[in-house]
Order: C-alpha cells, then sequence, then structure tokens
C-alpha cells in the first residue's frame, strides 16, 4: 500500500468514525499545501453519494517550532463553532503519533478564501487598500476579535488551558531556557522587565494567543475564516492586542514593513473600535506590556525551531530560518522596554 493511499484511508478512517464520511465515500484528491511551520495541512476532497466536499487535514508534525497541544485545538475549534466567528466545523480527530501522516491529526471543513502573507508586498499592498478604502477587513477583524473575547472563562476551560500573567511568563520562559543555544541578557531583562509590570487584572476569557490577519481566511473583501487555535489559552484579553500590535506582524522581517497594526489598521482606530464593541477599554502602557510578551514568545518560538533543526530532529530547512527573525525581535525587545 503506497503511503497516499495509507493517508487516503486513514482519513477515511477518522471521518466515519465521526459520522462525517459514509461506507462508499472514496477521496479523489489530496495534497499538502504550502506553509505549515508547527503544523501540517492537505487539503482533500471527499467524493459521499456523488457529492464531493472539500476538508483540511489538520497535522501535528515530528520536530516543529512548537509541540503544542493538537487535541486542545480540536476542542477550541469544536468550541468556537458555536459562537457567530468564523470558523470551520471539524469532523474528527485522531490522537495516535504513528499515522501516515506522520503524526496525530484532525478533519475540517475548508472553507473559500486565502491567507495574506504580510511579508510578500502584494499582499500588504492588498490589506492597506482596504484601509484606504471601505475598511471592511479592518472592522471584521476587529469584531471577530470581541467576539472571541465575549467566550467567557466558565465555557473556554472546557476546551483550552487557563494560564494567569505569571503562568504564561512561566510557560514561554521556560521553553526559552530549554530550547536556547545561547544566554542573552536582554532576554533576561525582558522577562524581569515584564514581571515587574503585571497589570491589574481583568476577566479572563477565551483568548486566541495568535491573533493576526496572516492566520484568517480572506474573501471579496471579507473575513471568511479565523484558524490556528493552537495557541489559545484561558486568560487576559489584552495578550491578543499587544502580540497583534507587534511590527512583526505588520511585515516586518529583516526590513520593515506596514506602519498599519497587521498591515491592516491604524492602531488608534483599532483599539477604539474594539473598545466599543467589546465594552473592554485598551490602555496603551498595558498593550506595549503584552507586546512585549508576544514578542518572548516568538523568540522561543523561533529558537524552538532553530534547535531542533540544530539537534537534527527534522530536515525542514524553513526551521532554521528562524534564526534571522531574531536580531529584529532582540530590537523590539529593546525598544519596548523604553531603551
Amino acid at each position: 500500500m503506497s503511503v497516499e493511499v495509507a493517508k487516503a484511508q486513514s482519513l477515511l478512517g477518522v471521518m466515519r468514525a465521526a459520522g462525517a464520511a459514509g461506507a462508499g465515500s472514496r477521496v479523489t484528491r489530496l495534497e499538502q499545501l504550502e506553509g505549515g511551520w508547527s503544523r501540517h495541512s492537505y487539503t482533500a476532497d471527499v467524493e459521499d453519494e456523488g457529492t464531493t466536499c472539500g476538508y483540511i487535514v489538520r497535522v501535528r508534525p515530528h520536530g516543529s517550532q512548537l509541540d503544542t497541544d493538537l487535541g486542545q485545538e480540536y476542542r477550541t475549534f469544536a468550541l468556537v463553532q458555536e459562537e457567530p466567528i468564523p470558523t470551520p466545523a471539524v469532523h474528527g480527530y485522531e490522537p495516535e503519533e504513528d499515522t501516515p501522516f506522520s503524526g496525530p491529526f484532525f478533519v475540517m471543513d475548508r472553507l473559500p478564501g486565502h491567507s495574506p502573507n504580510v511579508w510578500r508586498a502584494r499582499d500588504r499592498r492588498e490589506l492597506e487598500e482596504d484601509w484606504n478604502g471601505p475598511r471592511g477587513l479592518a472592522t471584521e477583524f476587529a469584531q471577530h476579535l470581541a467576539v472571541i473575547h465575549g467566550v467567557s472563562a466558565e465555557r473556554a476551560t472546557t476546551a483550552a488551558v487557563v494560564r494567569s500573567y505569571t503562568d504564561t511568563l512561566d510557560h514561554w520562559q521556560g521553553i526559552w531556557e530549554t530550547q536556547r543555544l545561547v544566554r542573552d541578557p536582554v532576554i533576561d531583562e525582558a522577562y524581569a522587565w515584564a514581571r515587574e509590570r503585571e497589570p491589574e487584572p481583568v476577566p479572563a476569557c477565551l483568548v486566541h494567543g495568535d491573533y493576526r490577519i496572516g492566520n484568517c481566511l480572506i474573501d471579496d473583501g471579507h473575513v471568511t475564516g479565523i484558524l490556528d487555535w493552537e495557541l489559545c489559552f484561558v486568560g487576559d484579553p489584552r495578550f491578543d492586542l499587544g502580540y497583534m500590535a507587534l511590527d512583526y506582524h505588520a511585515g516586518k522581517f529583516t526590513q520593515p514593513g506596514s506602519s498599519l497594526l497587521n498591515a491592516l489598521a491604524d492602531r488608534e482606530w483599532f483599539h477604539e473600535r474594539y473598545a466599543e464593541l467589546s465594552g473592554r477599554p485598551v490602555d496603551p502602557e498595558v498593550v506595549r506590556t503584552f507586546s512585549l510578551i508576544g514578542c518572548l514568545m516568538l523568540i522561543s518560538i523561533m529558537t524552538t525551531g532553530v534547535r531542533v533543526f540544530a539537534d537534527g530532529k527534522t530536515e525542514d530547512i524553513r526551521m532554521a530560518w528562524g534564526r534571522f527573525t531574531l536580531p529584529g525581535l532582540r530590537q523590539d525587545l529593546v525598544h519596548l522596554m523604553g531603551w
């Protein structure tokens, strides 16, 4: 049996167990998509009784930038389906490590649209043109974040891990200490700086954890899907605001990107719109603190990719590319601390 046939049979087995495919269903197309630094994704067409539907198979591979709980991500997708948030429905989860996809996986609907890449100039121009015109994407991006933060901690804890402010710092600092190749006094100081700036608490809720336009699908001027819930947790919603405000998510890599937040909206406008929609006031100094924590998170993730490549746990050269982002992120820490 070929690997492709084995993948198709494994996919159908999971879908049948979930009641999402019949005994006579068959896979007519299965292709791996580009991208996927900590998850691999496949697009699949499944024919059942003469009707063909499109699905995405989301796989947690061995040797990735970040080892996160695929089961939690699956449960979170299932949770937010009950909310007015554009997310794909899920159709079965395989938790076993030894699968034809080389890791555990789950199946979800394939939604229309594409994920903008803010590190491509043409994608940034598309987003900036929306801001200079109808602002439909910017408005929906704010609306969806307010809805996500409207999911109470009580409901969200059925799917996601709970993390306090200190827990969040402990989590990412622990990963950094485990994966780093060298000690960095700037990063050490940044963790100390963040621990001294713990803000007054606000009611906990569902936090996406990686909320940025690159983790959304857009089509014809609308957000059609919010994806990549692998870093979600129950905690302070201001983490999402700080994280998405990083220049990195506006296209900064080795050179500056857009001046807009996520290459999508003016920062002050977005914060005012979010506050209006969510009923949660936005303090720029608190956002700055969470931006620094988001930056530290990215450093830990990129460092993990470099480490697994250096240790020979993966041959995916993209894992080593994370080293090129580290100088810029390190400089962002300096600026955020006001040095």
